[in-house]
């Protein structure tokens, strides 16, 4: 077993033509597509390195359906955990309880910020340009046809990215790799388009080629990954992600009416995504906004009870469920329950503005004073306006005119 590595691969980059090529023929080469798998899964290992400290993320089951498909089981302290996604839309699964958004989960963020990335280098539209060496290996190069500023280095024998520029930038640089039998079985390279710095190792599997580690140094820290045991099915058994690109869809739909105030076509929608995904318990926290748009009280105080019901400390529906309770002057004791919590989980604005509100109303002026000074300090807009409003009410009740 051989290694060999480059610390600069400019200096080995040899920028020489072969001469005796046959230009004609070698015109019509392309890359070599080193990842060509729709489905795949692998084991995943996730720690983070913050200085001295290392923390286990992660370890467990991670599928693919490239490029925006992915779905990682592994196991919590607490529960089974099942995180599914299909262009952005996430369905995070602990135990029994399902939640959704169009948040992306950092893992594969990380996956197709790289490592997908990575692969996509290797279908740019190219045309071969000649023979150079990079790091002491021959390698074949491209220069891209709609972006003449974009040039391959492939490694003539494996076919692998050793070297990618674009516009007189470093994209990739390969920094070892690893000889047996004649043939490269392992390569480093270090990735430089991403939004912080990473390191991959690929292997020559039966598969093909596959990552093996990627390690990401960026303002989390170094999130070190371990990929093994690779399998590429032709398709997954038991396919989630349809059904959660359906919901995807409905979900854009839904805020796409809310934002047009059609909130009886936006109640509608909601009703669908329930349908699909019973467990989306988002929906009521969307069908309370919606039917705030209607100034249907009632529609509004069970959907938040669902919301409750679900999350107790959810701090938003707490807050604004207390606040309507207040605005109508009902509940008022249930409501200085639920806006107090609030305040307790998050001391947002807002949040003292309503339980300032609260304390107004059943009289204690003092405590509504502070906590509605405190709530312009950090206030603007409306939310400042109305927070005045309501300090004007407390100050005349003191007499602070």
């Amino acid at each position: 077993m051989k290694r060999y590595g480059s610390k600069a691969v400019f200096v080995m980059l040899l920028i020489t033509f072969l001469l005796g090529l046959d230009r004609a023929s070698a015109a019509m080469e392309s890359p070599v597509d080193w990842f060509d798998h729709e489905f795949g899964s692998s084991n995943v290992v996730v720690h983070l390195a913050v200085g001295e400290e290392k923390t286990l993320l992660m370890d467990g089951l991670l599928k693919f359906a490239y490029p925006h498909g992915f779905q990682v089981h592994y196991l919590s302290r607490t529960a089974p955990v099942t995180i599914t996604s299909q262009d952005g839309f996430v369905q995070v699964q602990t135990g029994s309880d399902a939640q959704y958004g169009n948040d992306r989960f950092w893992l594969f963020q990380d996956i197709q910020d790289y490592l997908f990335a990575l692969a996509e280098f290797s279908r740019v539209p190219v045309e071969f340009s000649g023979m150079d060496k990079v790091a002491d290996r021959r390698a074949r190069r491209y220069i891209g046809t709609v972006d003449p500023q974009f040039v391959l280095w492939c490694d003539e024998e494996s076919g692998l990215p050793f070297l990618v520029r674009q516009d007189q930038r470093t994209l990739v640089t390969v920094t070892s790799y690893i000889i047996e039998n004649g043939v490269i079985t392992s390569v480093d390279l270090e990735l430089s388009f991403g939004p912080g710095r990473a390191f991959t190792t690929l292997t020559r599997g039966l598969e093909g080629w596959v990552p093996s580690r990627l390690e990401i140094e960026d303002s989390r820290g170094q999130v070190q990954m371990e990929l093994s045991n690779w399998s590429f099915p032709m398709e997954w058994r038991e396919n989630p992600l349809p059904r959660l690109a359906a919901l995807s869809e409905l979900n854009d739909l839904f805020l796409e009416e809310f934002a047009a105030k059609d909130f009886h076509a936006a109640l509608d929608i909601s009703q669908e995504m329930l349908a699909l995904a019973p467990q989306f318990w988002q929906v009521y926290l969307y069908q309370a906004f919606a039917y705030e748009g209607l100034d249907n009280f009632l529609g509004v105080v069970e959907n938040y009870q669902q919301v409750l019901m679900r999350q107790p400390d959810h701090h938003l529906a707490l807050n604004n469920l207390a606040y309507h309770y207040f605005l109508r002057e009902v509940q008022i004791v249930q409501a200085l329950e639920l806006a107090e919590r609030a305040v307790q989980l998050d001391r947002k604005d807002t949040y003292l503005d309503t339980l300032g509100y609260g304390y107004y109303l059943v009289g204690r002026y003092h405590e509504a004073k502070k906590l509605l000074v405190e709530a312009l300090e950090t206030a603007s807009g409306d939310a400042a306006a109305e927070i005045a409003e309501h300090l004007d009410l407390v100050l005349k009740a003191l007499g602070e005119e």
